[in-house]
């Protein structure tokens, strides 16, 4: 009997298909599909680029096992996060240990691992530590390997954040979402209106008058989305208030809250409506297109904003603003117990770390020189 002929790439070299007008090859290490030529640039152009692309695959493919695991671990999981930069955690761990077997991986590999890539850099030891420790577990699953090297991996908790922006510099970098000055070949400076500024003024309102995540107000939608995983944060006008469903914590706690739409809310609501471009959007924060604002489009616009109000030094960031409001809440007299209600955290501690870290304690203590004699 013979042999079952392939149909998909007949007469072309493995793992080579024409897919519309051109040539793609399948790399194997993450079954993406790599363009090589457009079809009628005939074969020996095809091959060319083939070549090319083989020979960068085999230079970067290493000897070991861990990279190609790696791949597909984030090659069926990357949907399940929402985080934009997960499947970069995945290069960086596959060009590190690709070279690697992962039966002979110790704590001590993934330790050096962190610690030469990422040293000072606490956070980011932590995020990259929790990407390995999924995937070792992915790993164990598969029954490759018996125990997770990185349970073994202690490192230092980050310091809590203490910043704190002061109401002046807030409402600068805020003015200067909206304008930038400009010079004409004849050295004459124009205020120019920044195209999106309307918009990401009201971003920035939104954080602090509802004092949630920066990811809450970017997401914030007009009407409910029932298909959302958990839920997702929108405007009720008809109950007067905003349904925040923190996404940083729906698939644990769902600290779920209400918050009224004040006066002060209405207002930046009304001004997003009028606002936007695309009047069909589904989020009150949105882009020309209609679509949610990427994080660090939004994190841009605001460090370009303290570049402009000669506040760049000071190293704000777009998340220093929930911890103002919060700060801000407290000094006027709220108490921890509704600060940790209105910023749907779980726990009071957290909320404590989030005020306390920033308000300088007042001495009570008054001396007086001693008086001779």
């Amino acid at each position: 009997m013979n042999a079952r002929r392939r149909q998909t790439n007949l007469g072309m070299p493995n793992r080579v298909y024409q897919r519309g007008a051109s040539f793609y090859w399948v790399r194997p290490s993450d079954q993406k599909w790599i363009r090589l030529c457009r079809v009628d640039e005939g074969q020996r152009k095809m091959l060319a680029r083939l070549a090319v692309e083989i020979g960068d695959f085999e230079a970067h493919a290493g000897t070991g096992d861990m990279a190609p695991l790696i791949a597909e671990y984030v090659r069926l999981h990357k949907d399940q996060h929402k985080e934009k930069a997960w499947p970069a955690y995945g290069k960086y761990a596959g060009e590190a240990f690709k070279d690697v077997s992962l039966a002979t991986v110790a704590p001590a590999d993934v330790a050096d691992f962190l610690r030469d890539n990422w040293t000072g850099k606490l956070h980011m030891q932590r995020v990259m530590r929790s990407f390995m420790s999924g995937f070792f577990e992915w790993c164990i699953g598969k029954r490759l390997i018996a125990a997770n090297p990185c349970r073994e991996v202690k490192l230092k908790k980050p310091k809590a954040r203490d910043v704190y922006i002061p109401d002046a510099h807030f409402l600068a970098i805020r003015g200067k979402l909206l304008t930038y000055v400009r010079k004409r070949k004849d050295g004459q400076e124009i205020v120019t209106k920044v195209p999106a500024g309307d918009m990401m003024q009201c971003f920035v309102d939104l954080c602090y008058l509802t004092a949630q995540r920066s990811t809450e107000i970017r997401l914030l939608r007009w009407k409910p989305d029932p298909g959302a995983t958990g839920g997702a944060s929108w405007v009720d006008w008809d109950a007067k208030v905003i349904h925040f469903v923190p996404t940083k914590t729906e698939d644990s706690t769902a600290e779920a809250v209400d918050w009224p739409i004040t006066p002060e809310i209405k207002t930046v609501l009304t001004r997003a409506q009028a606002t936007g471009k695309v009047k069909s959007s589904q989020y009150v924060i949105h882009s020309i297109d209609g679509r949610p604002y990427a994080a660090n489009a939004l994190l841009t616009a605001w460090k370009r904003a303290a570049v402009r109000a000669e506040l760049a030094d000071a190293g704000y960031t777009v998340k220093d603003i929930r911890a103002k409001a919060l700060t801000d809440a407290e000094r006027a007299g709220y108490s921890i117990e509704q600060l940790q209600v209105a910023a749907a955290h779980a726990d009071s501690k957290t909320t404590e770390i989030y005020v306390k870290s920033r308000s300088v304690p007042v001495s009570e203590v008054r001396l007086k020189l001693p008086k001779a004699g």
